[in-house]
């Protein structure tokens, strides 16, 4: 983690509300992409995002080392996510593959690839994302938080309290599920 990204932890734990505010802004992107793999509905995304900004402004205090921020983060997004589902006893449900949002502004654009390839690219990436929607709790978290958000194994056992090996049985699981998964579509 970079000097100025510490300071701003720090100043935030002061109380700084400006070092707050850019601590948010600077992490609010990784939430809501994090959010999205977990749960595709936007308004439940957004009451989940402001429970984890609420929890985040008010506990930055009790981080003890401000080079785990992005490991404690996690922890509150993935502990948020926990009581949303058991607050609304609502069980992750996948998305039909004609839902898909027309308007999804997560899509990065590769100007160097012509329009075939570019629908080919933007099918693959609805293909991931929805078989990473359709996967069980326990893996879509795990490969969520490895490789959206980049956390190491030992950030993934932490945050999900299984061991390290736990951790890596279930992301190669995952993995193996999604590419099962794209195997078949890629045959249709």
């Amino acid at each position: 983690m970079d000097e100025d990204k510490i300071n701003t932890i720090i100043q935030a734990q002061r109380g700084e509300q400006q070092a707050l505010t850019k601590l948010i802004k600077q992490e609010q992107n990784n939430i809501y992409a994090t959010l999205f793999y977990l749960k595709k509905d936007e308004n439940e995304i957004s009451d989940i995002m402001q429970d984890i900004l609420i929890k985040l402004t008010r506990k930055i205090g009790q981080l003890k080392n401000p080079n785990y921020f992005k490991t404690w983060l996690n922890q509150i997004i993935v502990n948020s996510y926990y009581d949303y589902l058991r607050k609304t006893k609502n069980t992750p449900k996948p998305i039909e593959i004609s839902s898909k949002d027309e308007n999804n502004e997560t899509d990065i654009a590769d100007n160097s690839t012509n329009p075939q390839e570019e629908l080919l690219k933007d099918e693959l990436d609805f293909v991931i994302k929805n078989s990473i929607s359709k996967l069980p709790i326990h893996y879509k978290i795990p490969i969520t938080l490895r490789e959206i958000q980049g956390l190491s194994y030992g950030e993934i056992s932490n945050i999900t309290k299984a061991s390290v090996g736990t951790v890596k049985s279930r992301i190669a699981r995952a993995r193996a599920m999604i590419k099962d998964r794209i195997n078949k579509y890629s045959k249709e």
